[in-house]
């Protein structure tokens, strides 16, 4: 058995998967010089031309279609991370393969909401304005202690149901030039240059330089590949959709007793709809329903809201992969994961939109640079990229998921937070992303909101 080879050039040691690198090669290595030159916004695979590019009537086609075809990068999973990943990667000039399993549009269990750092992403991407014409913007958020002491925190922020927002982020990556395709990847191996990919649905398989792997808490590829280092989700989540009359202009969060050290939510998605649901660590007690059924019963907005509504559907669960653990970002040079995938959702509060565009935008940089000059060090180097970008904010999080997970702590900074200035502007730095998490929960922030 030939022994594992090590990376070099890249200060996070990571390890080849079990297999040695295959011999076979892309059997159309020669188009990739060609693909260089494709004008970016060319939907992939097809001849490039100047000026702007029909869009097709189906952003969605089948597996046929990606067929014949060497692709610069493939990406499965066409979440916020995969998406973002191929819109800017085909604005590259890349020829960009976007595989997804489902139809779209879908729905995808989430809390719907877009603060701050997912709001910079869309920005970047050039999507804001499109998905803000669809999306609720709200100007408020409140939370509530455990004895429900609220704190108001201003802030932008947008809701909008995942089964739009993926749909739009979709759509802007073939209009960058991405090829959208609906099928399942089953298997995938590496090479010596590029990515052999079974797609179901194909009897031949694909071909790709570089494959990006957006697959959220779906292990199975990952597995595959080697990148897994914990199978076991971080957290667990439940969320409906509810109808009501009740009038709500902010985004709800509450760290309830039932909850702790989890917390529960109510955001207001527009016309009297609204997306409801409980998130907890998978280390709590209890069940995810128990605490879904005891936030609607014993919180009193919660309460107020099923008085005058009714659910739109059962509740829906999801598993959680959080704080940038769990995962191997890179096990070969030629196989990057992205997203959810390698637990960008933070702890804490849950959120993980904006980390994942984040990490796709890395990627990205990376792939495409690699495939810009045919060196793959940036690609060696994503890790260590993804860990000194991101990591700093997770260590924050994850302090603030302790101290909120002590009720008595939790009730002392929200009754600083009402009578400190300097503690009501941390907590909005906080939602902005200019202060870190460990300036505000820990012994030193409660003695700053004490003399500020």
């Amino acid at each position: 058995m030939r022994a594992r080879r090590r990376w070099t050039g890249c200060s996070v040691p990571r390890t080849w998967p079990r297999w040695p690198p295959s011999r076979w090669t892309c059997p159309k290595t020669s188009c990739w010089k060609r693909s260089r030159s494709r004008p970016p916004g060319t939907p992939s695979g097809e001849k490039g031309a100047e000026g702007p590019v029909t869009e097709r009537p189906s952003i969605q086609e089948s597996p046929e279609s990606a067929k014949g075809k060497c692709w610069d990068a493939a990406i499965v999973g066409a979440g916020p991370a995969g998406s973002i990943a191929a819109l800017h990667l085909a604005r590259r000039g890349h020829r960009v393969l976007l595989l997804d399993r489902a139809r779209f549009p879908r729905e995808k269990v989430c809390g719907d909401g877009l603060i701050s750092d997912a709001l910079r992403a869309l920005k970047r991407a050039g999507l804001y304005e499109e998905v803000a014409a669809s999306a609720h913007r709200l100007t408020l958020a409140t939370a509530y202690s455990p004895s429900r002491i609220a704190v108001d925190v201003p802030g932008e922020a947008l809701t909008l149901r995942r089964l739009h927002l993926d749909a739009i982020l979709a759509s802007g990556a073939t209009r960058a030039g991405a090829r959208f395709v609906q099928g399942a990847a089953r298997s995938a191996e590496p090479g010596e240059d590029s990515v052999r990919l079974e797609v179901e649905g194909l009897p031949d398989p694909l071909y790709a330089r570089y494959l990006l792997v957006a697959t959220g808490a779906g292990l199975s590829l990952m597995k595959e590949l080697g990148m897994v280092r914990r199978p076991e989700p971080s957290a667990f989540a439940l969320r409906a959709y509810v109808q009501s009359d009740m009038t709500l202009d902010r985004l709800l969060f509450a760290f309830d007793r039932a909850l702790v050290p989890g917390y529960g939510w109510i955001f207001p998605l527009g016309a009297g709809e609204f997306n409801v649901g409980v998130g907890r660590p998978a280390t709590a007690g209890g069940t995810i329903r128990d605490g879904f059924d005891r936030f609607l019963r014993e919180f009193p907005p919660a309460r107020d809201l099923m008085a005058s509504g009714r659910l739109l559907g059962p509740p829906k669960g999801a598993m959680l992969r959080m704080g940038l653990e769990g995962s191997i970002p890179a096990v070969h040079p030629r196989v990057l994961a992205i997203g959810e995938a390698v637990g960008t959702t933070f702890p804490f509060s849950g959120e993980g939109i904006g980390k994942a565009m984040e990490s796709a935008e890395i990627a990205a940089e990376a792939v495409g640079e690699a495939l810009q000059t045919g060196d793959a060090a940036p690609v060696l180097r994503y890790p260590e990229i993804l860990e000194r970008r991101l990591r700093p904010r997770y260590h924050g999080y994850t302090m603030a998921e302790r101290w909120v997970g002590r009720p008595w702590l939790c009730d002392l900074i929200f009754k600083r937070a009402r009578r400190s200035p300097w503690m009501q502007e941390a907590l909005r730095g906080l939602a902005e992303e200019t202060v870190d998490p460990r300036e505000v929960f820990s012994w030193r922030g409660l003695w700053r909101s004490l003399t500020g």
